[in-house]
């Protein structure tokens, strides 16, 4: 008799498992963890310093070199971020007192990976993009004309 009032029990504790474990509720779906956007770049910032084939790959600052660089971001849409930029830079060369002004108005675009791309009326350009606290360093790597790296301070 306690055989079989074991086996009749079997049944009801398998169906009482079932029902404790959430048998017919649906499958926990994973969730994608958030993209990270691109930090904010808006602002204006003033060189610190140019490297470049312009200054005949030393580095030069201020005085010698003087400029702003503005930046206005729209929103990001998931890792990547775009918007204008206006560029004004002016070299002077201290042998003879030359002057090469650069100015260019266009858009860019950051990534998270930290990749940089701009587009200008002067000048189209590739590279990468750091921002600490508020300095902000464009690495140019292509077109090979325009290879160089500014180090901007934000304002």
């Amino acid at each position: 008799m306690k055989k079989r009032l074991g086996i009749l029990l079997i049944p009801v504790v398998a169906a009482g498992l079932v029902v404790g474990c959430g048998g017919d509720d649906d499958p926990v779906e994973p969730t994608t963890p958030a993209v990270t956007p691109p930090p904010n770049l808006s602002g204006t910032y003033d060189l610190q310093s140019l490297t470049g084939v312009v200054t005949g790959n030393f580095p030069i600052g201020p005085p010698i070199a003087v400029g702003t660089f503005t930046l206005m971001q729209n929103s990001a849409s998931g890792d990547t971020a775009t918007g204008s930029l206006s560029l004004s830079l002016t070299v002077t060369d201290p042998r003879d007192g030359s002057v090469t002004e650069i100015a260019d108005q266009g858009m860019f675009t950051v990534r998270t990976d930290g990749s940089w791309e701009q587009t200008g009326q002067q000048q189209q350009a590739l590279g990468t993009y750091t921002l600490a606290g508020n300095v902000l360093t464009v690495i140019v790597t292509e077109p090979a004309a325009a290879v160089s790296t500014t180090v901007w301070q934000r304002q």
